[in-house]
């Protein structure tokens, strides 16, 4: 014996796998694009998975054309079921540890892939991998990136931060550049139908009020600007306010009473403007001053912005973002 203690051999931390699912309908003409951004990335996903729910254009012969160029599964569905059905058969196929619903239409940064995996690897219990807000016409021309109002590096909020974060600093998510943590996506029940175009919202909220979400710069999914769009044409139709009451009815379902609380300390609705009030009267425990507040000045500024210039809109981004960097940082070093 040489008096030192013997040493336990530490079996090293298995790196978290990442997923890729897409769902498509129709998209036959544009899902060639979405697939060769995948596979275009610096690296690679652990699966890609497209779900096809009962396409009657030509999708199918497309990306079974497309799979032997890379590795890929498809799904096809019998009929047509909805995207919500679609998203809920890919998180039920999926083996990695973190999924990405990447919209037929959608386009990957190159280097998506490769910075959400350095994040969920230093940060593998986190609820979600979110990134900035992007932005692509509806030819895939004048992408852009909108970062947020965070210091441009990577950095986990715990559950208990986000909300606080949420309180100050409120955003709106992109959940096109949001990864779910696999196992906590299927604890919450997946994607409800109920809430039809603001299904995956509610969880990416959910999730991250649960473990805690972890921002990566440029980690980045475009979002395609379609005026046709799911989630366009249904937030503007009279079916809204139905899907405003399904999200607040889901709140108060047992079990999810702590959730609700971090929805409603962070004043947390799907839709910012006076019409939701109408909703609002179904559960009045969910309204506080924070929110109503945070109605009256969205409403207000939606119908005030179209007037303001481009150029003063930016002055006034530029002078949010350098103050909401600097509240962040006070209130770390607190």
């Amino acid at each position: 014996m040489n008096g030192t203690e013997p040493r336990t051999a530490v079996a090293p931390r298995r790196t978290p796998t990442l997923s890729i699912v897409v769902p498509n309908y129709n998209h036959g003409h544009l899902i060639g694009e979405a697939l060769a951004a995948i596979a275009g990335q610096t690296a690679a996903p652990f699966e890609v998975i497209v779900v096809d729910d009962g396409s009657t254009d030509d999708s199918v012969t497309r990306i079974r054309a497309l799979a032997g160029d890379m590795p890929l599964q498809l799904h096809c569905h019998p009929r047509n079921s909805g995207v919500v059905a679609a998203m809920n058969t890919g998180l039920s196929l999926v083996r990695g540890d973190f999924v990405l619903f990447s919209a037929a239409d959608d386009r990957l940064a190159k280097k998506t892939v490769e910075l959400a995996a350095a994040a969920a690897a230093e940060f593998p219990a986190t609820g979600i991998v979110f990134s900035d807000h992007a932005l692509m016409g509806a030819d895939g021309s004048a992408m852009r990136v909108m970062p947020l109002d965070f210091p441009g590096v990577r950095r986990h909020f715990s559950g208990r931060d986000f909300i606080a974060l949420m309180r100050r600093s409120f955003f709106g998510f992109h959940v096109s550049s949001a990864w779910f943590n696999v196992e906590l996506l299927r604890a919450l029940g997946g994607f409800r139908a109920e809430l039809r175009w603001h299904c995956d919202l509610f969880v990416t909220y959910a999730a991250a009020f649960d473990r805690g979400a972890t921002y990566v710069p440029g980690a980045v999914s475009y979002f395609r600007q379609l005026p046709t769009s799911y989630g366009t044409t249904g937030t503007r139709s009279n079916a809204q306010m139905d899907v405003l009451r399904a999200w607040l009815a889901a709140t108060r379902e047992p079990g999810w009473e702590a959730t609700r609380a971090a929805f409603v300390k962070a004043a947390i609705l799907p839709e910012y403007s006076l019409r939701a009030m109408r909703a609002l009267r179904s559960d009045p425990g969910y309204l506080t001053f924070r929110l109503f507040r945070r109605l009256v000045w969205l409403s207000f500024w939606m119908k005030v912005a179209p007037l303001v210039s481009t150029r003063a809109r930016a002055w006034m981004r530029g002078i949010r973002s350098r103050y909401r960097k600097s509240r962040l940082v006070r209130a770390e070093r607190d």
